[in-house]
C-alpha cells in the first residue's frame, strides 16, 4: 500500500459573516438591557437561538429581526423566571 501525501494548502481566512456581525452587538446589546435580571451566558444562548431561527432571512434584514427577536423571548424567559419565584 503506498500513502500520498496531499499538497498542503491555506484556506483563504473568510471575511466576517453576517451571523457574526449581528450576533455578537445583539448579544452585547441586550446584556446590557438585561443586566441585573438574566445572565450575559442566558442571553447569548438566546440570541444564538434567535439567529439560528432565522437562517432563512435575508442578510440585511437579520440584525434588526434577531435584535427584536431575542429580546421578547428574554422578555418571556425572564416572565417565567419571576412565575416561578412567585409561585
Amino acid at each position: 500500500m503506498t500513502l500520498t501525501a496531499l499538497p498542503l494548502t491555506s484556506a483563504p481566512v473568510p471575511a466576517p459573516s453576517v451571523e457574526f456581525d449581528a450576533v455578537m452587538p445583539a448579544i452585547a446589546r441586550l446584556a446590557r438591557e438585561f443586566a441585573g435580571q438574566l445572565s450575559p451566558r442566558v442571553v447569548a444562548r438566546v440570541v444564538r437561538g434567535c439567529r439560528a431561527d432565522l437562517s432563512g432571512v435575508p442578510a440585511g434584514a437579520v440584525p434588526e429581526l434577531l435584535e427584536r427577536l431575542a429580546r421578547q423571548r428574554l422578555l418571556d424567559v425572564d416572565a417565567e423566571r419571576a412565575e416561578r419565584r412567585g409561585a
